[in-house]
Formats: structure tokens, sequence, C-alpha cells
């Protein structure tokens, strides 16, 4: 389905380019920090209350996933070193890379990060703020996280922001197996996962249009020149996974590095226009694992959100929702609603960039759906995505509010349920 709706600004200036060589962090997507930035809150139209809060969080700042990921450029540095293969500016690349995994990384390989903690305590408090008037009414707060340690301390992170702005919220929290559906369908430890899994190994895989990540990543980026900017020999990495792949892994080292405390930075090492085409390529990556129709894997989470805001809303009590997972689901649930023109499917593969771009699901990203009743009993909501009112390819009530009604038809006409 092609949403004729505008693209939400990519960033200060509107278009993806500009937006990552304003600031060159965007240019590690999914790595990008939570944008806290002055936003506006939009009450909703005379006559209607709010009811219900729907929320759905990635969670915060992380290191690299594991001690593979971190291998994968640091192991070939170290041989390099060892071997003497390094130029000058790669000998400066491991020698500040290698300082910062022991200051900052060891042991630490998909932990939380401390700022990743700082974050959803803040978001929380911020969600407060936004929604004063909702909270006084202490609704039920139930929340719910991915198995996985970082998404359950971010969890932890947040309801404690929540508490330091009212101890007398009631708020329980869970990482249930059984909740898996609603927050990571594609978890290999939920026991109701029906899905097929996506092809292992992102090389081998093709897109929707026929693009191999091979091929994209080739018509961007010089890889076996930017290897013989720190190798003396640029095949070097050929025996460990080649040097593209080399190259990426060095991206994912580099741009992670804003999500620790540290002070260094490894930027320096890719140029501005290899920035921008790194992070191209990154997107690329996020649009083959999470965007419909790419991937449906995690539509289970969908049906799930719908359903428990019925739910909610039918009980008649004010209740807020939290649900703490990754950012492929977060993608997957923005991209099927459409927010900000995310449900744009693009022509090809190099249209991704124009529509879709992943640092708008920076660690910690954060969306909710507020829930209002009209005296009448209809119901309209908001999309709330990193702090901004969202625009779904929806007709509005009014600014920001729509009918709740018009988005479930959207959705089931769009998906179709089994």
């Amino acid at each position: 389905m092609l949403f004729s709706f505008p693209a939400h600004a990519a960033g200060d200036g509107g278009d993806a380019k500009e937006a990552v060589y304003s600031d060159f962090n965007r240019a590690g997507g999914v790595y990008y920090m939570y944008p806290f930035t002055g936003h506006t809150v939009t009450p909703p139209p005379p006559g209607y209350t709010a009811v219900y809060l729907s929320h759905y969080g990635r969670h915060g700042a992380r290191y690299l996933l594991n001690d593979t990921q971190y291998e994968r450029s640091l192991g070939v540095l170290r041989a390099a070193h060892e071997q003497d293969a390094l130029t000058a500016e790669g000998e400066r690349l491991w020698q500040e890379a290698s300082a910062y995994f022991e200051e900052e990384c060891r042991f630490r390989a998909g932990d939380l990060t401390p700022l990743g903690w700082e974050q959803h305590y803040n978001i929380a408090r911020e969600i407060y703020k936004d929604n004063r008037s909702f909270f006084r009414k202490r609704p039920a707060v139930t929340a719910g996280a991915s198995q996985v340690p970082r998404c359950i301390v971010s969890m932890a992170a947040f309801c404690q922001g929540l508490s330091s702005k009212d101890p007398a919220l009631q708020i329980y929290e869970a990482a249930s197996r059984a909740e898996l559906d609603e927050i990571n369908p594609h978890a290999d430890e939920n026991p109701r996962r029906t899905n097929v899994r996506m092809e292992e190994g992102r090389y081998a895989r093709r897109d929707p249009w026929g693009t191999g990540l091979k091929e994209f990543i080739d018509n961007r980026i010089d890889h076996r020149a930017i290897a013989g900017r720190i190798f003396r020999d640029p095949d070097f990495p050929k025996p460990f996974r080649g040097t593209r792949a080399f190259v990426t892994d060095l991206y994912d080292l580099v741009f992670n590095m804003q999500c620790t405390p540290t002070k260094r930075s490894l930027m320096w090492v890719f140029s501005p226009e290899e920035c921008y085409k790194l992070w191209e390529i990154n997107n690329y990556i996020h649009y083959m694992e999470a965007a419909p129709p790419a991937t449906m894997r995690d539509l289970p989470a969908l049906w799930n959100l719908l359903d428990d805001a019925d739910n909610a809303i039918a009980a008649g009590k004010p209740s807020v929702r939290l649900r703490f997972g990754h950012d492929t689901v977060f993608l997957f649930l923005v991209s099927a609603m459409g927010a900000d023109g995310f449900g744009i499917v693009p022509e090809s593969a190099d249209g991704i960039s124009e529509n879709w771009y992943n640092y708008r699901c920076p660690m910690a990203a954060t969306f909710y759906l507020l829930f209002c009743k009209g005296r009448k009993g209809d119901v309209i909501f908001k999309f709330v995505l990193n702090g901004e009112e969202a625009k779904l390819p929806l007709e509005p009530v009014k600014g920001p509010w729509y009918k709740w009604a018009d988005l479930k038809t959207m959705l089931e006409a769009r998906f179709q349920r089994q």
C-alpha cells in the first residue's frame, strides 16, 4: 500500500542527507541518542477525556550486542598491528580503539550503558509532565519487557522516573515469555511464534526489488579504498570476513561510541560523505529487518497493541500499558501505522532513505498513543513519536488527534488478520 502522505522532516532541513550532515551522530542510525527537544503538547478537543496511554519503548543506549561484534573490527586491527600491517592512520585507529574498548566496553557487550538508564528515567518524567492531568487520576500502570537484560533495566529506569514524579502511582513490572507476542514476537523464546525466520545472513538475502546487500554497499562506498587507508594491503581483511564486512563492522564500533560515557571519538576515520553513505547502508539493513512489506515477522505486536487498547478502553478505568523491547519491533509498528510518512513504500531500494530513516529509532526510542473518550462514547487518539506529535495518513479530527476507528480500519485493510 502506497500512502500518499508527505513524510515528516528528516531532520533540521527536511532532507536525510542534510539532517546527517547537520549532526553526524545521526549517521549512526539506531545508535543515535534520543533527541530531547522542546515540543508542543496539544490537549484533546473539548468534551474528550484521556482514558488510556499505550506505550512502546526501545531499550536505552547499549554497548555493541556481543563480544563477537567487537572482535570483528578490533580483532582484525589487532592482527594487523601484530603483523606490522597497519598504516600510520591504521595504527592510530588501533591504539585509540583498543584503549576505548578496555576503558568502556570489556565484559559489557549487550548491556545497557549508564546513558541508557538516564534516557528512560528522563523520558518517563517528560511523558508524565506532558500528560500530568491524566496521571493525576492515578491510572493503573502495567509494564512488560523483553527478557533481554537491557530491556528489563530500561523498564526499571522508566518506572523509577514515573515514581519520582508521583510516588503514589501503582506500577506492576514483568518480563514474561507469555508477553513476547506483544513485545518481541520474533524472539526465539516466544512460545507463540509461528512466523518463518528470515533467511540467515544479511549478505544472503535479496530485498523485494531484487537487490542484495553486497550490491547496495558497492554502489555507495569504495570499501577497499577505506581499507587502504588503514592497512598497508587493502586486502588484509579478506581472510577474516572481507573488506566489505570489515568496514561495516568498523562503522558499528565507531558510531556506537556515542552510546557510552566516553570522551573519545573515532569518527575521523570516515569522511563526511562516507559517514552518510554508511548510514544509507545501515538504514537499508534496518528497512529489510523491520519495515513492512520487507518483513512481517512482528505483525503480532500490532494486533496486540490494537486489542489491548480496545480492552483497556472498554474497562472504563484510566490505565497505562508500558512495553520495553527492540528497534526492529519499534520500527515495524511505526511503519505499519504510517507515522510521519514511514508507511511509504519506495519504488526501489535506492529510494528507502528518501522517506524512511532509522535514526528516528534512536536509543530509547519511544512512542505512545494517548486515547480520549468523548461524551458520546467515541474514541480519538494522538500518536507521539520521540516526544513529537506525529502525523498519520488519516483525516484528523483536529490537529494531531485522529479517530481510533479510522486507524483500525486502515490497519485491518492493509494487513488483514488471519
